[in-house]
């Protein structure tokens, strides 16, 4: 029976990121002043050389350039529009307060970075070793806690003892939240966030981290309020607007994700996170060329973002190209072997490339790290069923809706493995039901159409392959099967074009060039 599973990538923002100190411009081009200066006719080397000395207030995306070089704009002009940084406010200069080094580790910046960051600012308190145990519990390494003793200190001219011991208790909860994330203990973690906003209910940063927690549990809404929450009490905050991005996606809105993407973006380029988040977004809209550029630029910015990695791979895969497929997920496990997303994917990838023990391997180590990973339990399942073993591809269907009843793509498979069995009237039932979930699912058409058929029902069953080959008209099967349909209904002719037609997608299949010549055989009789 002919199944296409499918493989569910699950991406959410984790991170929270200052960004690097770069030198500040004077009075820079807003977007409408660069657009006006190209309509004046300064889209040259002059209106270059105006922006190079101002900078611009924005980060100008290849639409906006494209529109800007239609308009009459030189090369030598956009490219250094392209080259000119927005610039940083001037409080990404300010020293790092105790707390915003506990948040960073706790949104699951790399401790390198933040040692970057702690170098380049300095720190505005005394770092003693019971902050260091804090900063380890968050996740920080020996070079953070290096970085952090030698860093330049910079302290108010008035400390109050009551604002430092409000500070303690807020970074304690954070640290505490951070170490509950690290272990996945996402309940106790959400309970430390809380308790940290009880100290300052207007730290934008532990409503970003409290999101994160609240997404793992699922709380879909409880998590959008707090990115919400973040956005308001700074707009500009680019991981909040990633963050929410990545929320509204997993509720289904994927033009709102790809708005707040490219706002995170707009507000940060070198959101690395951001990217990945867009790619995703894209992909699930069918974009993959503009997923697979996201995820790569993801990677020149950190290459060691082991979810871009995957994510790619992921994407390599949908293209056709397995072994890019498999050598990303590997590098995505190399970075983080407890990365139970790139294990699923590569053994999806491994199934494809017909390694099927490889593929089990890999999704049990998946469910071993995360028994809730419903894509896992599908792709564990097809695996199962490759190797002969139905009851056990069925048993992981069945798991795989449990936890996510709505996957139209497992029904569809779980309905083909019933009539495996000989069970059609379970298969037609699962059919039925993906096709209520998603009426442009062309397997479950396709799958719906080989139930029929068996069950008698030609004529609905040409309907089905009809559908799916509207859905998909490169679909040799499908073609396949509506000429065996066809024939059965003495519609010679229209069998014998169907045949042809699996023919020609699939020149090497031997059954259908023996069904298209017996075929014409009876035809030209």
């Amino acid at each position: 029976m002919w199944r296409r599973p499918a493989v569910t990538v699950f991406m959410l923002i984790t991170a929270v990121i200052l960004p690097l100190p770069v030198q500040a411009q004077q009075k820079p081009f807003t977007q409408e002043q660069v657009s006006k200066m190209v309509q004046a006719g300064l889209g040259d080397d002059s209106g270059a050389k105006l922006i190079e000395q101002r900078g611009i207030d924005f980060a100008p995306s290849e639409d906006f350039i494209q529109t800007l070089k239609a308009a009459g704009a030189s090369e030598a002009f956009l490219n250094t529009l392209r080259a000119a940084k927005p610039p940083v406010p001037a409080s990404a200069k300010k020293p790092i307060d105790q707390v915003q080094i506990i948040l960073l580790l706790a949104g699951r910046v790399p401790s390198h970075r933040v040692a970057t960051l702690v170098k380049e600012r300095g720190i505005d308190f005394d770092a003693k070793n019971d902050y260091f145990r804090e900063v380890r519990m968050g996740g920080g390494d020996d070079d953070l806690i290096t970085a952090l003793k030698g860093a330049k200190v910079t302290k108010a001219v008035t400390v109050d003892s009551a604002v430092q011991a409000r500070l303690a208790e807020i970074r304690q909860h954070v640290a505490r939240g951070a170490e509950f994330t690290k272990k996945s203990q996402y309940a106790e973690a959400e309970q430390q966030y809380r308790a940290a906003l009880q100290f300052d209910s207007q730290n934008a940063e532990i409503y970003v981290n409290l999101a994160f927690v609240l997404a793992q549990q699922k709380k879909w809404d409880d998590a959008e309020s707090a990115e919400r929450e973040a956005l308001r009490l700074n707009p500009q905050d680019d991981m909040a607007h990633a963050s929410l991005g990545a929320g509204l996606g997993v509720k289904g809105d994927r033009d709102g994700e790809i708005a707040e993407e490219r706002e995170a973006l707009r507000l940060n380029p070198n959101n690395d996170v951001a990217h990945v988040n867009l790619g995703f977004a894209l992909e699930s809209k069918g974009d993959r060329d503009g997923a697979i550029t996201e995820y790569r630029e993801a990677l020149r910015l950190n290459p060691n973002n082991d979810a871009a990695h995957s994510n790619l791979g992921f994407a390599l895969g949908s293209k056709g190209d397995w072994d890019g497929a498999i050598a990303e997920e590997r590098e995505a496990l190399r970075l983080n072997p407890n990365n139970d997303t790139a294990h699923d994917n590569l053994g999806f990838a491994l199934g494809e490339k017909g390694a099927l023990d490889g593929a089990i391997t890999e999704e049990r180590e998946a469910l071993r790290l995360n028994p809730n990973n419903d894509a896992a339990h599908a792709n564990l399942g097809t695996a199962l069923g490759e190797k002969g073993d139905r009851e056990g591809e069925i048993a992981e269907y069945r798991e795989a809706l449990r936890l996510n009843p709505n996957n139209d793509m497992v029904h569809a498979n779980l309905g083909s493995a019933l009539g495996d069995k000989g069970d059609r009237d379970g298969e037609i039932a699962k059919e039925r039901e993906a096709l209520r979930l998603n009426r442009e699912n062309e397997n479950a058409h396709f799958n719906l159409g080989n139930a029929l058929r068996y069950k008698g029902d030609l004529a609905s069953a040409v309907a089905e392959y009809r559908e799916a080959l509207r859905l998909n008209p490169n679909d040799d099967a499908a073609h396949n099967n509506l000429g065996a349909a066809l024939q059965k209904l003495g519609d010679r002719r229209g069998a014998l074009e169907e045949y042809h037609a699996a023919c020609m997608l699939d020149p090497k299949n031997a059954t259908y060039k023996v069904n298209y010549e017996r075929m014409l055989q009876k035809v030209n009789q």
